[in-house]
């Protein structure tokens, strides 16, 4: 099962069931073809970086790298980036945030989703565990009432300490102990709330 740190070593295969009428269409043997590609993308997965990309959590961001993509793919950038896959820029692949599968061509008949799911079914993304993705109309909004309903038990920076107890691994930047120094608590929905405890 490939998770947020491991990468997944398959090389996704083209697919084969048009092999037989792209041969007849070229004149040309369309299984070697494919099979020299595919040596080809294996060479290039191997240089490229893998492991969790937590820059490229957001859906948005994921999208953004496909402005020098080839349009006459067969799947869409919107429908790429809403599967995980960002734009690598190393020929024509893409690869996804979490598990790092890695794609250099597109299926005719499945859906990006549908590719990713068959090649990595262990992808914590697609799994629909908390890896920090970040939906394209991903919003979130709490009650200001309900934030302050338990605010006394956060007025002693230790209280606040330990509610960033569960901060997500992909976090980066300012690390807990700043945060609740300056009087933030998780509240568990990735955004850390302040209230002012001077």
């Amino acid at each position: 099962m490939a998770t947020h740190g491991e990468v997944s070593e398959q090389v996704p295969k083209f697919d084969d069931d048009f092999l037989p009428e792209l041969s007849a269409l070229l004149g040309v043997d369309a299984a070697q073809l494919t099979k020299r590609q595919q040596e080809e993308d294996h060479k290039e997965q191997i240089k490229m970086k893998t492991g969790f990309n937590s820059h490229m959590r957001s859906e948005a961001k994921r999208l953004k790298t496909f402005v020098t993509y080839d349009t006459f793919r067969s799947w869409t950038p919107q429908d790429m980036a809403a599967a995980g896959f960002y734009f690598t820029g190393v020929k024509l692949g893409v690869q996804c945030f979490c598990c790092s599968l890695i794609l250099f061509c597109t299926s005719l008949r499945k859906t990006p989703i549908e590719s990713h799911r068959r090649l990595c079914p262990g992808c914590e993304f697609l799994l629909g565990k908390d890896v920090g993705n970040i939906g394209k109309y991903d919003i979130r909004v709490k009650s200001p009432e309900k934030l302050r309903g338990g605010k006394a038990r956060y007025q002693k920076e230790e209280a606040r300490l330990e509610s960033f107890e569960n901060w997500p691994f992909y976090a980066h930047g300012t690390s807990p102990r700043v945060l609740s120094a300056a009087g933030f608590v998780f509240t568990g929905n990735w955004i850390p709330f302040c209230e002012v405890f001077l």
